[in-house]
């Protein structure tokens, strides 16, 4: 597939499956700026910018992390990535400041490099501390102030590390014998500049280059362990190879640092293992325990992503990895329901050892049984193992009595592509019942927060749950009514886009059904600050719901259409039937918050009910008196019911706001700075109140 074909494939993609793919193809490339590339990249976060989803955001960082061309475009994809991908408790302005996410001084791949320690930080890892050199041993992250505790190593008493500074310049690595080592040690134990540099490299929780371990090293054993510069070099030049010894084969490891650290060195020239490395690692496996390979999780997974490619799956597969059934948390025995605690770590694999891991697992489970795995696992894995085609898949997900947000969207992405039966199964039960578990492992929780974004927000989701409800829309309500998952306005709210969509949701409240879930938390809403409410005519408000639904079912549709259509011509850079349905998108999308918003805050007014008794008020006829002698008539109408050319006026524009409440014989200054008096307030004629009304 050509890399253009990849892009506009991309563009809908839920799956990963092109995404993967593309992503491969960039990584193969030096430069992303080119032609070729780089307004390609622009077309995707475009086509995303209203509905972007978790593999999606997976790969805007992935791709941040290529240094791309840093446009207004793909820097605010990356900002929306962030917004997706980072816990609640991270996603504020602050720690957005200090990944200088919005900042384009800062290179995007530097963007990703602070994301991904973001989130690797924890209590008790060691840090090196630049300008001065300093080590530390890190403590809790000040959720005000944004700074790092930090305890140092020296018994120097601790600091205060701004986070901005700490992602920027400081080097975090897993605490351990080995790592204090690395801050100084006894030139007399002859530790090597190797082991120096295999120590930091598997420790580290970011990959490091030579170049900084050689910085570290200097900076932090200078003068203490080695007195002159010339010494220092003498010895991070004397290499283990140089002395005579020979390089470890990684199928000859004693433990998973050292097997991830010898496999990073043979990647280069990667060779298949013969059978005798083969049986070296089934026996490496087979020693291995099961704490260790629980606690070094997502390692050994890397290690295992790195050892696939190098052997024969199909004759080597369960030989060598058969021994890690039931020890490592990816390869579970299966003899009872996964524990969540030891799976999740899957989804801290990256994506590119996540394929391999997903290849490996097709081998060692046969299909029930892998299928059943897959249903157990986060979101972000089961894109990578079940596929919406694979009946065995597809048959586990319809026998689960319960679903879990992440099935409910992966079903919902792969709508078109899997059996009507998993569609129907999503039900408004099933959904609220999936959103109220509590206390879900981190890896479970972006499922969760998607889930939750497509039930208040996502119309074609409203659509599947209305029609899986058929004629008992009641069910609707009443389970909303029963939820603990939502504040009443996010009830309320969700109840009228519901009836926007729905004829039988709208009777079901209009009946009176629905009122106590519209009022089940007054008190809440009471004590919240109010807006102003606002009203306008019967027919104003009539239109203002044909427009929406026009939009809605006819317009949005066909600018979608537009769009493929456009994408299928290429070549975005000079590509006016794209720009032109992009331009149509943004203003359809525009007008669609602004009537949904009109239509929740502005009520109709029947205005046969007005009482007018003298006073100038929503529904009156009022005549005034210019300073100058002349007279003109207006008639004070709803917020979208002004027509200039025939006097009608809102009662929110400035000369409405002039003349409301004021009574005959009142003096009001207009809108020009001119002075007029009132000189009579009357009911609306009924020829008006007629067509205002719709009649």
């Amino acid at each position: 597939m050509k890399l253009e074909d990849l892009f506009l494939a991309a563009a809908d993609d839920h799956t990963g499956k092109y995404l993967n793919k593309l992503l491969r193809e960039l990584q193969n490339h030096q430069d992303l700026t080119i032609p070729e590339i780089a307004p390609h990249i622009d077309f995707l976060a475009e086509a995303w910018t209203d509905n972007l989803e978790g593999r999606q955001a997976e790969f805007c960082m992935e791709v941040a992390a290529l240094n791309p061309v840093d446009t207004p475009i793909f820097r605010r994809a990356v900002v929306e990535s962030l917004k997706y991908l980072l816990p609640p408790f991270l996603s504020k302005n602050l720690f957005f400041r200090a990944l200088g996410a919005r900042d384009h001084n800062i290179p995007l791949s530097e963007v990703y490099k602070r994301y991904q320690i973001l989130l690797k930080l924890k209590n008790g890892l060691n840090v090196f501390l630049d300008n001065p050199p300093r080590w530390g041993t890190l403590g809790n992250v000040d959720g005000i102030t944004t700074s790092l505790g930090v305890s140092l190593l020296s018994g120097g008493g601790s600091l205060a590390i701004p986070l901005e500074i700490a992602l920027s310049g400081a080097f975090f690595f897993e605490p351990g014998p080995d790592t204090l080592k690395l801050s100084g040690f006894d030139p007399r134990t002859k530790y090597s500049s190797n082991e120096y540099r295999d120590t930091a490299t598997r420790k580290a929780i970011l990959p490091i280059t030579e170049e900084q371990i050689k910085h570290i090293a200097l900076a932090s054993l200078t003068p203490e362990n080695f007195a002159t510069l010339a010494n220092f070099e003498n010895w991070w030049n004397l290499s283990a190879s140089a002395t005579g010894a020979k390089q470890r084969q990684a199928c000859a490891a004693r433990s998973i640092e050292e097997l991830y650290s010898l496999l990073k060195d043979e990647a280069d020239d990667a060779e298949m293992f013969s059978a005798e490395e083969v049986e070296q690692l089934r026996k490496f496996f087979t020693r291995l325990k099961s704490e260790v390979s629980l606690r070094e999780g997502p390692k050994l997974a890397e290690c295992v992503a790195m050892i696939v490619p190098r052997i024969d799956l199909k004759s080597d597969a369960i030989e060598v990895f058969s021994p890690l059934k039931g020890k490592a948390p990816f390869l579970p025995s299966m003899e009872r329901d996964p524990d969540m605690r030891k799976v999740a770590i899957m989804a801290a694999i990256s994506v590119k050892s996540l394929e391999s891991v997903a290849e490996l697992l097709h081998h060692i489970y046969s299909g029930p049984v892998l299928a059943e795995l897959a249903c157990a696992l986060p979101l972000r894995c089961i894109n990578a193992i079940g596929d919406p085609e694979n009946t065995e898949f597809t048959n586990a997900v319809a026998k689960l009595p319960r679903l879990s947000c992440d099935i409910i969207v992966w079903i919902f992405r792969n709508a078109k592509k899997v059996d009507s039966e998993l569609t129907e199964a999503i039900t408004i039960d099933q959904v609220l019942h999936a959103l109220g578990k509590e206390k879900l492992p981190k890896a479970w929780q972006p499922a969760q927060r998607e889930l939750r974004k497509l039930l208040l927000n996502k119309a074609d989701f409203h659509r599947l749950l209305i029609a899986n409800a058929g004629e008992d829309v009641g069910v609707i309500t009443s389970a909303l009514q029963n939820s603990a998952s939502f504040g009443g306005g996010e009830q309320q709210s969700l109840l009228v886009k519901l009836a926007r969509l729905s004829d039988k949701v709208r009777l079901h409240i209009e009946n009176g059904i629905g009122e106590k879930i519209l009022a089940a938390r007054q008190n809440e809403q009471d004590q919240e600050p109010q807006q102003e409410q606002l009203f306008t005519s019967i027919m104003s408000h009539a239109n203002m719901r044909k427009e929406l639904a026009k939009l809605i079912s006819v317009d949005q549709p066909e600018n979608r259409e537009a769009l493929k259509f456009a994408r299928s011509l290429g070549d975005f850079r000079e590509n006016s039937e794209y720009d032109a349905a992009k331009e149509r998108r943004n203003f359809l999308s525009r007008r669609r918050g602004d009537l949904e918003h009109d239509l929740g805050t502005i009520q109709p007014m029947d205005f046969k009910t007005v009482a007018v008794r003298g006073r100038a008020i929503i529904g009156s006829c009022v005549e005034i008196e210019h300073d100058g002698g002349k007279k003109e008539t207006y008639y004070l109408l709803g917020a979208r019911d002004g027509k200039p050319e025939k006097n009608w006026i809102s009662y929110k524009t400035r000369m409405g706001e002039a003349i409301l409440g004021k009574s005959a014989g009142e003096r009001a200054t207009l809108p020009d700075g001119t002075k007029c008096t009132v000189k009579k307030v009357t009911a609306l004629p009924l020829t008006i109140i007629s067509e205002i009304n719709g009649e």
